[in-house]
């Protein structure tokens, strides 16, 4: 009985078909740039927080393809002022402008994060097609201070019910919301329906073990 309900628990769960990589910006020298080893075409999560300067990540791509670069910010009681640059690194040692994200552009209005319930703020993104090449996406405000998201790509990968859990998990620890509240997920809520379910069905039959078994007497 014991396999049983583990098996069936194992595979009731959801390994979530919606799921994306969060990486969290913890580079400590100032303007260290951030490498990523990205397909553009996933979405790929970053977690900063500017300590009194910019932040920088740093992507590769070997075709050119559609490229979407997103801000969001945290709820409190100001609006975010975030904004960016993308560059393309241009040998031997120089850059290239490809767009400017301004924090000016953005609506700022709240959004709910479908798979962890979070409320983002929706800041200002880029949409457009890049060469292969080296890029890099500065994220700054005017005082550079404060937690952002950097969101680049926007499809989601299937990364299975393990990869995505962590992913969740990393962002409450970044926006300070307590992993109890992961229980409104249906990461947490779907398993943990059908755990009571499974026990449920698991205590109703020993007692009435005794009682069919009279039964068939």
């Amino acid at each position: 009985m014991s396999r049983l309900f583990f098996l069936v628990a194992l595979l009731a769960l959801p390994t979530s078909a919606f799921a994306y990589t969060v990486t969290n910006h913890d580079l400590i020298t100032p303007y260290e740039v951030l490498p990523l080893e990205i397909d553009t075409n996933n979405r790929q999560i970053i977690t900063g927080e500017l300590d009194g300067y910019p932040e920088m990540v740093e992507f590769t791509v070997s075709e050119e393809l559609p490229l979407s670069v997103s801000i969001f910010g945290l709820p409190g009681s100001s609006t975010p002022d975030f904004g960016g640059i993308i560059v393309r690194v241009v040998q031997p040692r120089g850059v290239e402008e490809i767009a400017r994200i301004k924090a000016s552009e953005a609506t700022w209005e709240s959004v709910r994060e479908p798979i962890s319930k979070l409320t983002f703020l929706v800041g200002p993104e880029y949409f457009g097609t890049v060469a292969s090449g080296t890029y890099r996406v500065e994220v700054s405000t005017p005082e550079n201070y404060g937690k952002y998201l950097l969101v680049i790509g926007d499809t989601d990968s299937d990364t299975g019910y393990g990869a995505t859990f962590g992913s969740v998990a990393a962002l409450y620890e970044f926006a300070e919301v307590t992993k109890l509240g992961m229980i409104r997920t249906s990461l947490v809520y779907i398993p943990l329906g059908i755990i009571l379910v499974l026990c449920g069905l698991v205590y109703t039959i020993r007692r009435t073990r005794p009682e069919l078994f009279q039964f068939k007497k």
